[in-house]
């Protein structure tokens, strides 16, 4: 592995990266003034109703429960099951409620903190959805939530949740040593590819969305800061990375029409998940086209990796075919690259569809019984139809596009290099035929002689 080219490669990610980084800085600082010129812009017809003011905040139940959620600080810890107790069934809950609750004490060591090797006893509830349960064994290791009153010494211990962290973070280590082994020097640079992009939605895409701006402009952004970290840092400043990002952007620009047009026409609220209403309840001033534009913005985001590998994989195709076979123009580096993307367009685009229905699997079982017309005019069954259509959509146009830029990119190429070469080979003949009539006639000038 040439650590020299990989050297190079940090600072284009890195300056591509702060370019965005200080984009996102502005949107931010200038989102919460774009909102509030919304609000400021009402129609005249609409009467706004203030709440009435309290003159003593403190008697005021919200103020009051405000001030009490400061004083209560929530800490988490991971806690290693030392002993568990069997369960027993709650009585007291059972014959008020008629809800079958079994009740277990278990003793857990505390693994970091201060308190760490203190053991302390806690109790467990197991439900009748085993989703909610936490099944315990000695040897475990799970999150503790860890409850404090401002000005009391006591604490309160709950457990949270399994640790799952040690087995994701085994998994990704051995990943990304497969990855880096059998993938070398590209697999490195499309490595780095993909940690901008993450970090692009983590940094960029969720605080600007968060402070209300636009999600599919949001996303949009990141899909452009992100092909061009990944397709440059895998093939480099050349025609190849050209064609592919040309491809790219021209295939997320038909995936987000499609999406914008269906949700409109649909039309398709945003808001058919679980994690969409809670996201509503917590930010209630932002109107309905935020969440909207959030389904969009995922459409856009789920379908930008796999146009990526479709529009690299035909442009190095093309590259290949100009660089076997120099005699290739453009018109012919067009048709191969097309042959070539038929291929592909049925695997990805099936792909891209499986991905979206593997996600929607236990939905599309609970609903396997509801009459079809019901089912397809469902929101949550809609989003996913409309997400994977918008998604192969842009796939399908990703391919002609990549075919065509490439191959005038790189056949216009072969045609100069063609056009030099005939000129050197012609100025070679003439230069030959000088001399062979040049010494005819040194020849015929001695034979007089």
């Amino acid at each position: 592995m040439n650590v020299k080219e990989i050297a190079e490669s940090f600072p284009k990610l890195w300056l591509i990266t702060v370019q965005i980084m200080i984009i996102a800085n502005v949107l931010l600082f200038a989102a919460p003034t774009l909102a509030e010129g919304e609000t400021e812009s009402k129609p005249a017809n609409v009467i706004v109703r203030e709440a009435p003011k309290v003159a003593d905040p403190s008697a005021d139940p919200v103020q009051i429960g405000k001030a009490q959620a400061e004083k209560i600080k929530e800490d988490f810890i991971v806690g290693k099951v030392k002993s568990v107790s069997q369960p027993t069934i709650n009585k007291d809950l059972l014959d008020k409620t008629g809800m079958v609750t079994k009740s277990q004490f278990a003793e857990i060591e505390l693994q970091e903190g201060a308190q760490n090797g203190t053991l302390v006893k806690v109790e467990n509830s197991l439900g009748d959805n085993p989703s909610f349960n936490i099944n315990l064994s000695p040897g475990k290791e799970v999150i503790l939530s860890v409850v404090s009153e401002q000005g009391k010494d006591s604490k309160e211990y709950n457990i949270a949740d399994y640790h799952r962290a040690p087995a994701l973070m085994c998994l990704a280590a051995i990943f990304l040593i497969a990855y880096l082994v059998f993938g070398g020097k590209s697999g490195l640079k499309s490595l780095l590819g993909l940690v901008v992009a993450i970090c692009l939605i983590g940094f960029v895409l969720l605080p600007l969305s968060l402070q209300g701006f636009n999600p599919l402009i949001s996303s949009a952004l990141i899909c452009f800061a992100a092909a061009i970290a990944t397709i440059f840092a895998i093939a480099g400043l050349s025609k190849k990375a050209t064609a592919a990002f040309l491809g790219t952007m021209g295939g997320v620009i038909v995936a987000g029409i499609a999406a914008y047009l269906v949700i409109d026409a649909a039309p398709l609220t945003g808001l058919s998940s679980e994690e969409a209403q809670i996201l509503r309840a917590s930010m209630p001033n932002q109107p309905l086209s935020f969440f909207s534009g959030l389904l969009a913005a995922s459409m856009l985001i789920g379908a930008l990796g796999v146009i990526m590998d479709v529009a690299i994989s035909i442009a190095s195709a093309v590259q290949e075919l100009s660089q076997t076979d120099q005699s290739l123009n453009p018109k012919q580096l067009y048709t191969k690259g097309m042959n070539v993307g038929r291929d592909i367009m049925g695997s990805m685009t099936s792909t891209l569809v499986l991905a979206y229905s593997g996600g929607a699997l236990p939905l599309l079982l609970l609903m396997s019984s509801m009459p079809s017309m019901k089912l397809i005019n469902l929101d949550i069954v809609a989003s996913e139809i409309a997400s994977a259509l918008a998604g192969s959509l842009g796939l399908v146009l990703t391919i002609p596009l990549t075919a065509l830029a490439a191959s005038r990119l790189m056949g216009s190429a072969t045609h100069v290099s063609e056009s030099k070469s005939d000129n050197v080979f012609a100025q070679l003949d003439e230069a030959s035929k000088m001399t062979t009539a040049s010494s005819s006639s040194n020849a015929s000038g001695k034979a007089e002689e």
